[in-house]
């Protein structure tokens, strides 16, 4: 890791831990949903993690346009697949049993949306974007777009991009692992591939 990649990975790990005294102001405030039923995002951390970590991100994306963001929060001690049926529920509950939502995911987070894909009905998920989420070869999602950091020391990016069974992967130079989080050009890129999968932009195409 190169010692610029090395401080942005120090300065995205303070951000996250400031971040936690968000999250008991978040939980204390009246929650307040932004209604657009056709286009709701769902952000979802990474392990050991909390919704507070991808304020950034959510806030990029509401300035993007994007103002229906809910989040999905999981214990630790849950398993992916256990995860990815509670994921299945709050779909249902925020976009409703016929309706389709956007889903990115950081680290483990990623995971999950991957392993609900598998199993998720027809046009429930209109976008799915992993950053640093662990995989396996043949894992990714056909339409998934994943982004990685090239010096991520915890989630190794695909050494050939071909191995990854999707021409959508993106390997984000001088970049850790929760920098990624963070990254102007990981958020740029996760806008981009909402506003593009977005069932008015599509329905105009």
């Amino acid at each position: 890791m190169t010692r610029g990649s090395l401080l942005m990975e120090i300065a995205a790990a303070g951000a996250l831990m400031l971040s936690y005294p968000l999250e008991r102001i978040a939980r204390s405030a009246p929650n307040f949903v932004f209604y657009s039923p056709e286009e709701p995002v769902i952000l979802i951390h990474g392990y050991g993690g909390a919704r507070s970590n991808l304020l950034a991100l959510a806030s990029y994306l509401r300035i993007s346009g994007m103002d229906n963001i809910s989040y999905f929060e999981y214990p630790p001690t849950r398993t992916i697949a256990e995860s990815a049926r509670a994921l299945s529920v709050a779909i249902d509950e925020i976009a409703g049993r016929k309706g389709g939502v956007h889903l990115v995911g950081h680290s483990l987070g990623g995971t999950i949306a991957r392993a609900y894909a598998v199993f998720a009905r027809r046009g429930a998920v209109r976008s799915l974007v992993t950053l640093g989420s662990p995989y396996l070869p043949g894992m990714f999602g056909r339409h998934e777009l994943a982004i990685f950091g090239a010096e991520d020391a915890i989630v190794k990016p695909p050494w050939r991009v071909s191995h990854t069974g999707s021409r959508r992967c993106v390997v984000i130079e001088s970049t850790g692992h929760l920098a990624l989080a963070f990254h102007p050009e990981v958020m740029r890129m996760v806008a981009t591939e909402l506003r593009a999968n977005r069932v008015s932009v599509k329905n105009a195409a």
